[in-house]
């Protein structure tokens, strides 16, 4: 009899370390960060998912480092809850949640379901999965912002065609006024302002028009040259350069930095030069007591892309417009100074030959524009 009792309680136990063993097993294969936590932010279980996320803070992968220790410390470091945490919600209510967690782990962004674990000894406790849709929210924005840039360039391109007209007839006959109507009469300066309101306008529809012709041929393909983009990007520092110097703007100056061992790139030249020229041009602008603009040329750790990295150390852009610089029409300068087309032209240009364009800035500190484009592994064609 104590026999049968033993070997029922052995096939028990064994039937409960194999379910154990699975569950583990189980847990530790999912891909996504689990971690199961108390009211107090403790972290009572978690996957192998979950500790290598806090690899970086911790010393190895290992789950047992990070059992005991508060949540909001493995994920973001921090010594209070990460803003937005619905935790406490869910255990108060006893049903579901989701909350999204930006930028508690390097610039990375998570969808957060907070669900409620059966209670045991009278313990509350909570399940948090992390799904990372960082790269999701970046195809999402890059998606909105190509549908906002075609719609805007195809009623753009229109409206500029139906302009041109009637603003050619104003610039030739305030020209024709001028030349005729002497320098004394009260009228002249009043004419004069017509033309230069007139050259103002044309500066506005070719930008239009410009901001129109980015968007791809009606077969959605572009037909590019594998390039040397350094040719490119030196071209555009010279004219740069002479932009300095008709300014007579000694007091800024452009350090290049040419370190990248591949620089053959598909795309345009000219494309490129305007793209240069105009972030470069942009730096000047934000400097206006002067300073260094940062020109570097490189190739990323897995020397698979080209990066064109061009920063100032001028007065910086606020965090709310950073968000905007590449919408069209978006601008900070002064009225008259600039149409706002600029960063959006340039955006539609790097995005049309395959590359990337993004922007990071401190207020005083300065602004930094970061353009990647891929490698080819073929040479430049002649």
């Amino acid at each position: 009899m104590d026999n049968t009792k033993n070997n029922s309680m052995e096939k028990t136990l064994h039937f409960v370390e194999e379910l154990k063993r699975q569950w583990v097993a189980t847990f530790d294969a999912l891909i996504d960060p689990v971690m199961i936590i108390g009211p107090d932010h403790q972290i009572h279980r978690a996957n192998l998912a979950a500790a290598k996320m806090a690899a970086g803070k911790l010393s190895g992968v290992d789950v047992r480092k990070i059992v005991g220790m508060k949540c909001h410390e493995v994920l973001a470091g921090r010594p209070d809850p990460c803003p937005g945490c619905k935790l406490t919600e869910t255990l108060r209510e006893g049903s579901p949640h989701q909350f999204r967690l930006s930028n508690v782990i390097a610039e990375r962004e998570f969808e957060v379901t907070s669900q409620p674990f059966p209670e045991t000894d009278e313990r509350r406790l909570a399940v948090h999965i992390y799904r990372d849709r960082t790269e999701a929210a970046v195809l999402q924005a890059r998606l909105v912002q190509s549908e906002k840039l075609a719609s805007i360039g195809l009623l753009a391109g229109g409206i500029a065609h139906e302009i041109n007209n009637p603003l050619g007839g104003i610039m030739i006959f305030s020209q024709m006024l001028l030349r005729e109507m002497p320098k004394d009469s009260p009228y002249y300066s009043d004419v004069v302002e017509i033309e230069a309101a007139s050259q103002r306008c044309k500066e506005i529809v070719q930008g239009l028009l410009d901001f129109a012709r980015i968007r791809p041929d009606q077969d959605g393909q572009r037909q590019f040259l594998t390039i040397d983009a350094t040719e490119a990007i030196q071209s555009a520092t010279r004219f740069a350069q002479m932009n300095l110097k008709e300014k007579v703007k000694h007091n800024i100056r452009i350090k290049e930095n040419f370190d990248a061992k591949s620089t053959a790139v598909r795309g345009n030249k000219n494309q490129i030069i305007q793209v240069v020229l105009n972030l470069l041009q942009n730096a000047i602008q934000a400097m206006p007591q002067g300073g260094d603009i940062s020109l570097r040329v490189k190739n990323d750790k897995s020397m698979k892309n080209l990066v064109i990295e061009i920063s100032d150390s001028g007065t910086g852009i606020k965090p709310e417009h950073l968000k905007k610089i590449f919408d069209p029409f978006f601008t900070t300068k002064q009225p008259g100074q600039g149409t706002g087309l600029g960063l959006s032209v340039c955006y539609g240009l790097v995005t049309g030959m395959g590359g990337k364009i993004a922007a990071s800035s401190k207020v005083g500190e300065g602004t930094t524009f970061s353009i990647t484009f891929p490698l080819e592994t073929s040479g430049p064609s002649s």
